[in-house]
């Protein structure tokens, strides 16, 4: 099925000229597995600019919103930044391939798609938030053991396999 059908771009294109609305969101419905590809369901892409002055996304980043900073308001992203976790809503969404600092493209906010662990991994059936070791990566999710509310609040996805130390591998991702 072509993700061009409603929108004029694909979900991969990157630009740095802004070529929708910030914000936009593009539901690409399911399609059937096959030999090659694993079943993903459906999945919600948003489109966003990269705002972050020093990290360009790569694939398995988590982008969040920084609106005080960025000069794109609620859309303009940054990679999320080592061991701090952010509340799920501020999560916009992960990228599923490069974005350039300084360039627009699109982040999957909701669906299966590929995360980045940090250095401790992600094991099998783990949820996991943000705020890796690693600029935008991610960890298994802890309860917060010191009782400070909000340390650990950002679940925004579930693995159903392990993800090796400083790798990218497949999650559900449910970011927003």
């Amino acid at each position: 099925m072509s993700t061009t059908r409603t929108m004029g771009i694909e979900v991969t294109d990157v630009s740095t000229t802004q070529r929708l609305p910030l914000g936009f969101e593009y539901h690409s419905p399911a399609s059937p597995a096959d030999s090659t590809t694993v079943e993903t369901g459906s999945q919600v892409w948003v489109y966003v600019f990269n705002d972050d002055p020093t990290n360009a996304f790569v694939a398995g980043a988590v982008v969040y919103r920084l609106p005080a900073s960025t000069t794109e308001d609620f859309f303009g992203g940054h990679a999320t930044p080592i061991t701090t976790h952010q509340p799920q809503v501020m999560c916009i969404g992960v990228a599923q391939h490069a974005i350039p600092t300084g360039s627009y493209g699109f982040v999957l906010k909701r669906g299966v798609g590929l995360i980045l662990s940090g250095s401790a991994g992600v094991a099998a059936d783990s949820p996991f938030t943000s705020g890796g070791d690693e600029v935008g990566s991610v960890l298994v999710w802890a309860d917060d053991a010191s009782g400070a509310w909000g340390s650990n609040i950002s679940v925004i996805g579930h693995t159903a396999t392990a993800i090796g130390a400083d790798t990218t591998g497949t999650a559900y991702i449910s970011c927003g």
